[in-house]
């Protein structure tokens, strides 16, 4: 217990003194995963930062994962996804965008740790405390199956916000009609089937986070989770 709360406190201060093109870990990776990050590709590894704005893709049967590092939530993504990671600060909190241009994710969010948000170029499912999947296909329809808390969804080009409850699930299609409905059976195994690929994510890993403090000195704090 001590040990966590060492580590949220530290998360906390991380925010505060990060440079904010910092906001993220990479805390899984498997397969073919692209590290975008303006027009070049980067190497990286487990435990590497990511800085706003940069984009993950994935091939098949590929995985990877991040966690923002106000320690507020955790993004899976996997196979054939493309992956936007952004983040701004609001009222000393992380606001969280997840940018889902292809593919699918699954998030699950700690509430009240700030705005978080996934968007498709259609939707935006904004979230304080909940675990979802998020999927958008090649005929522009985006899915968002609610496995925990609420969603309040936004079609892109309507004024109107929708409620979506657990167990539940909104299909949007192209023209910005919504359907909401209970979760599927099919849906439930494809759910299962993301738990098991998300087991790809091991324990007891350490990272070094830079920080500069007020005084604009860097140093490095190490976190084993």
């Amino acid at each position: 217990m001590k040990k966590l709360f060492l580590f949220a406190i530290i998360l906390i201060l991380a925010v505060n003194l990060l440079a904010l093109d910092s906001v993220a870990i990479i805390s899984a990776s498997k397969g073919k995963v692209d590290l975008h990050r303006a027009t070049k590709v980067i190497k990286h590894k487990t435990g590497d930062m990511l800085q706003n704005n940069d984009e993950i893709r994935t091939g098949g049967e590929s995985f990877a994962a991040f966690k923002y590092i106000d320690g507020s939530s955790t993004v899976k993504i996997f196979s054939h996804s493309v992956v936007k990671v952004l983040a701004s600060t609001s009222n000393n909190k992380l606001a969280k965008i997840v940018k889902l241009n292809k593919g699918s994710v699954f998030s699950q969010i700690k509430s009240d740790t700030g705005p978080f948000a996934v968007q498709t170029p259609t939707t935006v499912a904004s979230v304080k405390g909940t675990g979802f999947l998020a999927e958008f296909d090649e005929h522009k329809q985006t899915k968002f199956i609610v496995t925990e808390g609420e969603l309040e969804l936004k079609i892109l080009d309507k004024t109107e916000t929708q409620s979506v409850a657990a167990g539940n699930t909104a299909i949007i299609q192209a023209d910005g009609t919504c359907e909401i409905r209970p979760v599927s059976a099919v849906e439930l195994e494809e759910l299962k089937q993301v738990e098991q690929q998300s087991l790809q994510e091991k324990e007891n890993k350490k990272m070094r986070i830079p920080v500069v403090d007020p005084n604009g000195q860097t140093r490095y704090i190490e976190i084993t989770w």
